[in-house]
């Protein structure tokens, strides 16, 4: 959120797209990924704070919002797991019964 803020004061400073991401060191997919997720905040706070120049500390997420998020992430990183491993051994059921067939295939042609 202080890149954010950072952002609109070079901006407004007449600074380009380019040479706004230099100064903070990201690319230009990553500010706009930035304020989209900040215009998904309340719109008057956000207003108010880019002309303050400062962050309200309730911006900053919580410590249930974080442990939330954790949560989220752990359960889907174990799902993704078993998805890959899933994969895996369907890969290798296929592997295993393709190739005696493939081997019969190849003998006959020699």
């Amino acid at each position: 959120m202080l890149k954010l803020v950072r952002a609109d004061e070079l901006a407004r400073a007449g600074n380009s797209q380019v040479e706004i991401c230099k100064a903070l060191g990201v690319s230009i997919m990553t500010l706009h990924r930035w304020r989209k997720l900040s215009l998904g905040k309340d719109e008057a706070q956000s207003s108010n704070l880019r002309e303050a120049g400062t962050i309200a500390p309730t911006d900053l997420p919580t410590m249930g919002e974080m442990r939330r998020v954790l949560e989220e992430l752990t359960v889907e990183n174990q799902r993704l797991r078993k998805l890959v491993t899933d994969l895996m051994l369907e890969k290798m059921r296929l592997e295993e019964t393709s190739t005696p067939t493939l081997r019969a295939g190849q003998a006959r042609k020699a």
